[in-house]
């Protein structure tokens, strides 16, 4: 029986789950390490829907460089990926941003937005 490794990211204590299919338990895997029925439920939800933060760059104009790195607020289906970073690597934006700004609203329909990795000041010409 194949195991997965995962570190559980609901809560600060980081416990390390070992994820293993089961066709006897009702979700069809076992979950061993957890302290809580949060991280069983974390590790559950990450093999039955995978999902994950995502990070790009969006071009920048009126910057001092040419691209932004943004990141998604919450994780995505890995299945999404690929049409978001289609959308992100197509998007453009002008400096002044604030590290947070948000640079593109609801991704997808998905309920999560692109926010601005860091701050970047504009060009004065």
């Amino acid at each position: 029986m194949d195991k997965t490794i995962k570190k559980c990211k609901v809560c600060p204590i980081g416990c390390e789950l070992i994820i293993s299919e089961d066709p006897g338990e009702p979700s069809g895997f076992r979950v061993e390490g957890n302290s809580c029925n949060r991280g069983r439920d974390f590790a559950i939800r990450m093999m039955s829907e995978p999902m994950k933060v995502l990070t790009g760059r969006v071009l920048l104009k009126n910057g001092n460089m040419s691209r932004l790195p943004v990141k998604t607020t919450a994780p995505i289906p890995k299945n999404k990926i690929e049409d978001c970073l289609k959308i992100i690597n197509s998007t453009e934006v002008s400096a002044p941003v604030k590290r947070g700004q948000v640079v593109i609203k609801n991704i997808l329909g998905l309920g999560v937005d692109v926010v601005a990795s860091r701050k970047v000041k504009a060009i004065s010409n």
